[in-house]
């Protein structure tokens, strides 16, 4: 059976202008690999009956409540049922009235440590024995747009950090 994704990118708050170059960039990615990528905004697509086509589930920069109670019940179930789950930036800027959420991206976003929000920051990897991480250098400088999160799930299994020392706030 193919691997079936399905991006959802539904805002009901700030919008990152990145949504549709990062649609473009995961396309290219399932092209690349065999992958089947559906995108959608549509948060109808949370059903039982949609969702078991879908090995893995990409909330791309979502903002605010995109899930009514009844479509939380069903990407609850899917997810524990074995289905892949990424959150992709702004998917910690989701679902704050929602703990199991919570729990899902691991912690939830609180805001930008300085202005201009974009800077340049080094990454260091933790965790060099990681599937994720093995291939890559121990550390990197990487210009991004840095969170700080609140809420952190004690449990996290962290394999990369970014060096609050090497940019400000």
């Amino acid at each position: 059976r193919q691997i079936r994704v399905l991006v959802f990118s539904k805002t009901m708050s700030f919008r990152h202008e990145s949504i549709e170059d990062g649609i473009k960039a995961i396309q290219a990615l399932g092209a690349e690999h065999g992958l089947v990528v559906d995108t959608t905004e549509n948060n109808q697509f949370f059903q039982e009956k949609r969702l078991k086509d879908y090995n893995v589930i990409i909330f791309l920069n979502t903002t605010g409540n995109v899930l009514t109670d009844p479509q939380q019940l069903e990407l609850n179930r899917w997810v524990q049922a074995g289905g892949g789950f990424v959150g992709i930036h702004a998917a910690a800027d989701t679902e704050y009235e929602w703990p199991w959420y919570g729990e899902l991206v691991g912690a939830y976003f609180n805001g930008h440590p300085n202005d201009p929000n974009v800077q340049e920051g080094l990454v260091r990897v933790v965790d060099r024995t990681h599937l994720s991480t093995a291939h890559l250098p121990e550390s990197w400088k990487r210009t991004d747009e840095f969170y700080n999160f609140r809420d952190l799930q004690p449990d996290l299994k962290i394999v990369q950090m970014l060096d609050e020392k090497t940019y400000r706030g």
